[in-house]
């Protein structure tokens, strides 16, 4: 069940009336308020208060079951006075107070010059409700998590005990509030004992957790109040804290990918030992620098007070998949895959980048001819220049494109060669050297005349060739 807000102004239950024909000189609205809870209401008067203004008197026709404040957080009289100026229609609000669970009262407004109204206050009953962070009956945490904010909270029931909405405890009263907790090992609440206030509706408390487990907190509702049909406790559930790792990643072969580690709570004191560990070394190695050359099990410590740390996942194989989990003491384990795929390079226009996303991402690959047009006045100013990209090639098509560019792994270089079809028009530099840990390698491209040409990729031994993207047509302009 939601807690919510009441809707305590009340313009939007009186407008309706300003347009009937014929509307009383005064009325109120009928109201629906809790045991020991209160409500805000405006008295409506659509001709205007005349001049000078009026004094509206509101008594109850009831003390015992029903009383008024000017604020919210002054205690209840059975008659009260507020002022309202002229030409006002909307009165200030006033503070109704209910004092039993049943039934229903009525009230008297008057105003010399303007007349009377009577309103109505169905009563019923109330009680105090506990939630945990977000507002959520049930919520986890971990040992050495930060301590979880717990909130009572004042509400008006319905006949069947479920909560309606929030509202404040009337003031001048106090509810205090009892919890009781049935794991104490697993966590402590800061102070049970709570006190919500009148004229407020809310009281908080911290839970610090100490150990796994699940604690139910509970409430003793106070005198006058019931116990509600919902949210009369709150359970806590203490977890080993988990272990979030790079899932569900493509990884080119001879490429690699850098892989974040988040804890579900910070590193301990001296810092927090971490294993990973492939399921099949044959195909993917784990390393925690780029510059690393990787093997089936990575050891590493994340430093005290951390959360995150990275890796690098190296592909060895080029189909199928590989699991690879993480370990850590007084955390749970997580197991991830990652997918395997061919790698190959592509060549583009320095300029205009690697071929989109949309290449990759549509049914059966986009292959797109991107010409580009150097210019041989500009190219004596301004070298152009072709960029050469390493990239895994989607399973699917064995087409690349942006997302799936990533760079050679540790202890992996390549050669790559290039070639202009009409070298009258254009050269190109070639070979071009890609070390480890790059992605990207630029050669000049000289214009000589204009025309027509070509420039194309050659994969070297141990890559594949994409579907696209392995030429690069070029219009040399005057």
């Amino acid at each position: 069940m939601r807690l919510t807000t009441s809707a305590w102004t009340v313009a939007v239950l009186l407008i309706g009336r300003l347009a009937l024909p014929g509307a009383a000189n005064l009325s109120v609205p009928d109201l629906t308020i809790g045991q020991n809870l209160q409500a805000p209401v405006s008295a409506l008067v659509p001709q205007g208060a005349p001049a000078g203004g009026v004094e509206l008197t509101i008594t109850s026709d009831d003390p015992a079951r029903l009383l008024f404040a000017v604020s919210h957080d002054k205690p209840g009289s059975a008659s009260i006075v507020i002022k309202l100026a002229q030409h006002t229609v909307l009165s200030p609000e006033f503070w109704v107070h209910g004092l039993a669970d049943r039934g229903t009262v009525t009230y008297t407004i008057s105003a010399p010059g303007v007349g009377s109204a009577k309103g109505t206050v169905r009563l019923a009953p109330s009680g105090i409700v506990i939630v945990g962070p977000f507002r959520l009956p049930t919520f986890p945490t971990t040992p050495r998590g930060v301590p979880s904010k717990l909130t009572v909270v004042s509400a008006l029931l319905d006949d069947s005990k479920k909560v309606v909405e929030e509202q404040p405890v009337a003031g001048g009263l106090a509810a205090e509030v009892l919890i009781s907790n049935s794991k104490p090992e697993a966590g402590a609440v800061e102070q049970p004992k709570l006190t919500i206030r009148g004229g407020s509706s809310i009281a908080e408390t911290p839970f610090k957790p100490a150990a796994e487990g699940a604690a139910t907190l509970t409430l003793a509702q106070p005198p006058g109040f019931t116990a509600p049909a919902e949210l009369a406790s709150v359970t806590v559930n203490v977890e080993r804290p988990g272990i979030a790792i790079a899932d569900e990643l493509t990884v080119g072969k001879n490429l690699q990918v850098v892989g974040i580690l988040c804890l579900g709570e910070a590193a301990p004191a001296g810092g927090l030992k971490v294993t990973l560990t492939s399921s099949d070394p044959q195909k993917m190695v784990l390393a925690k620098k780029e510059d690393e050359i990787g093997s089936g099990t990575l050891t590493f410590t994340v430093p005290q007070g951390e959360l995150t740390a990275t890796y690098q996942l190296q592909a060895l194989g080029d189909s199928g998949s590989v699991t690879y989990k993480a370990a850590a003491e007084g955390f749970r384990n997580r197991v991830a895959k990652t997918e395997l795929a061919p790698s190959g390079f592509i060549v583009a226009y320095d300029h205009y980048g690697p071929p989109d996303e949309a290449n990759v991402l549509r049914a059966g690959g986009v292959k797109e001819e991107r010409r580009f047009f150097p210019s041989l006045t500009d190219a004596k100013e301004r070298p152009v220049y072709v960029a050469v990209y390493s990239a895994y090639l989607d399973p699917r098509s064995g087409f690349a494109a942006d997302i799936t560019v990533q760079p050679l792994r540790a202890g992996v270089s390549a050669t790559i060669g290039l070639q202009s079809s009409s070298p009258s028009v254009a050269t190109v530099e070639s070979p071009l050297k890609l070390p480890a840990g790059r992605n990207r390698a630029v050669a000049r491209l000289v214009p000589l005349q204009t025309g027509e040409t070509i420039i194309s990729v050659q994969s070297p031994p141990g890559f594949s060739i994409p579907k696209n993207a392995t030429s690069a047509p070029a219009t040399v302009v005057p």
